[in-house]
């Protein structure tokens, strides 16, 4: 992955941890855009609404369908 790529929440990533934008994102397989690395496991991630987010790189995933 590289930043500029679309990607998308895992739906295998929901746990009872999540919070609901997060489980909406990933249900409707929403399109999000990399914007940087930050480490070795986390993605700054842009979300349709313009705001920021940071993931880890196991929760997403470069599939769209």
């Amino acid at each position: 992955m590289k930043p500029g790529d679309l990607v998308r929440i895992r739906k295998t990533a929901i746990n009872e941890y999540s919070i609901d934008w997060f489980i909406y994102l990933a249900e409707k397989k929403t399109p999000l855009l990399l914007m940087e690395k930050i480490n070795e496991q986390h993605w700054k991630v842009m979300r349709p609404d313009g705001s920021t987010c940071f993931l880890s790189e196991r929760k997403i995933t470069k599939r769209l369908w």
